[in-house]
């Protein structure tokens, strides 16, 4: 096959593997640009030039070609990501490094491969040659023919090998891009070196296999294959299990990242619990000094109407109208719920002055459980996040309400609201809108975590009716584990 049809081949290989390393690299960053199709084709261009020319300037450098080859390429990547993306350069030398040692740590699966088909193509071409022989066929159609069809072979064979490169390498890429954090992720220096460390030990491993099989009589890897047949299995398993060690240092990445923002929701809730008990012991006092007061304020108001009464039974008409109101002003002071707990009594009484001052009609049928089994801490947690949710969210109607069913505590909380909700990557929570998400959006997770205490869950449903959107929490609680 003539060296224009080879790199011809090359070049057209170095396109789709720049089309590859661009839909790759938008996986990580974000998007500086207008046209993503416009934007794809300039970063293939670029790329297939720059590595063909490379790959040209290269070739004779044995035994260092590749090493020299693998450096331009990196440099390139990471050049090509900071002027088509938004500049972040720990995401940006993630995406040139593992990118440019699965491209080419895959070479050691597919060159035996290739190794392989010639190896039995030759006896496949003998065999054909003899059977023309013997029929008859002249020598030289038969040097024509061979002259074709070797290079009709030789480019399958190329060309094959290198679309089994490719696809391996995307399999490898969307398994890294499926386990890695989303791009609102910051990556930090030793975040960086985690994950880059596995991507620079498969290229070495990959550059120190080339560079021994280059200084044996200085032979190609071809012959390494006749002389250790067992090459033909090894390498290939060894290149694969390389890439699987750089997904799986993706997997543990993320797995450290999720575990570090469990551990920093844990805290946060530690500490919402810290305030509750606080507030609670507070509410407690004030709750029970309410009380008192209550009761000495309308004894004190009986007896000055009394006295009134007898002093000045005929002109008493401003005096009574200002007893009247200071019994109103009491009578504001008595809560419209009686839940059973003088906390989750605060937390509803609480909700339904939010409410109305929002002009959000409030409904409330809250009772505490008859035995009193749980934890008035982690109850407080569910109905005070759950009712904040709510006051927030509404624009029409809120409800809340509590029934019992056997040894099953249930708590149920509804809310109109607008808008649209946006659920995290499991699609089982909503989270947050507000600008800073760290400090927001814990209130439903928090729930969610009270509630496995007592061997319990949460569900929500939100429908639609007549164009109004209901959001509806159901809270389960059994016993505590």
């Amino acid at each position: 096959m003539s060296d224009m049809t080879m790199n011809a081949l090359d070049f057209l290989v170095q396109l789709a593997a720049g089309a590859l390393s661009f839909w790759y690299a938008a996986k990580f960053l974000q998007a500086d640009f207008e046209s993503r199709r416009w934007a794809a084709l300039r970063w293939a261009a670029l790329y297939a030039i720059v590595q063909f020319g490379v790959s040209t300037l290269t070739e004779g450098w044995k035994p260092y070609e590749r090493f020299f080859a693998i450096v331009p390429q990196v440099a390139l990547l990471f050049l090509l990501s900071g002027a088509f993306f938004e500049k972040d350069k720990y995401r940006q030398m993630f995406v040139a490094v593992s990118f440019a040692s699965g491209w080419d740590i895959l070479r050691f699966t597919v060159s035996p491969l290739a190794h392989a088909a010639f190896g039995a193509w030759g006896p496949a071409w003998a065999w054909a040659v003899n059977e023309a022989v013997a029929r008859g066929v002249s020598a030289e159609t038969v040097l024509s023919v061979m002259q074709v069809a070797n290079d009709a072979a030789l480019l399958v064979i190329v060309a094959g090998c290198r679309v089994l490169q490719l696809g391996l390498l995307a399999l490898c890429l969307r398994g890294i891009v499926g386990f890695f954090p989303p791009k609102d992720y910051a990556l930090r220096l030793h975040d960086s070196l985690f994950l880059l460390f596995p991507c620079a030990v498969a290229l070495v491993i990959d550059l120190t296999v080339r560079m021994m099989a280059l200084s044996a009589d200085n032979s190609a890897l071809m012959l390494v294959y006749d002389r250790v047949p067992e090459t033909l299995l090894l390498l290939p398993m060894t290149s694969l299990l390389l890439l699987g060690m750089i997904v799986s240092s993706v997997m543990l990445f993320r797995g450290l990242v999720q575990a570090k923002d469990e551990e920093q929701k844990r805290l946060l809730l530690e500490q919402s619990v810290a305030g509750v008990h606080r507030e609670v012991e507070e509410l407690q006092g004030v709750y029970a000094d309410l009380k008192g007061l209550r009761h000495d304020l309308r004894n004190h108001i009986a007896n000055l109407a009394a006295y009134v009464q007898r002093i000045a039974p005929q002109n008493n008409t401003e005096l009574s109208a200002y007893l009247g109101q200071m019994t109103d002003a009491v009578a504001r002071l008595d809560f419209a719920d009686d839940t059973g707990n003088p906390i989750t009594d605060v937390i509803v009484h609480q909700a339904r002055r939010d409410a109305e001052k929002k002009g959000v009609a409030f409904a409330a049928d809250f009772h505490w459980p008859k035995d009193g089994r749980f934890d008035i801490y982690d109850v407080s947690v569910i109905l005070s996040n759950a009712l904040t949710n709510a006051v927030e969210a509404a624009t029409r109607e809120i409800s809340v309400r509590s029934y019992e069913k056997g040894r099953l505590f249930f708590i149920e909380a509804a809310n109109d609201f607008t808008g649209t909700l946006h659920w995290d990557e499991t699609g089982d929570l909503p989270v947050t809108s507000k600008p800073d998400a760290a400090m927001h959006g814990m209130g439903l997770a928090n729930i969610r975590r009270c509630a496995q205490k007592y061997k319990g869950e949460m569900d929500i449903q939100v429908t639609e009716e007549d164009g109004q959107k209901r959001f509806l929490l159901t809270v389960m609680l059994y016993e505590k584990v």
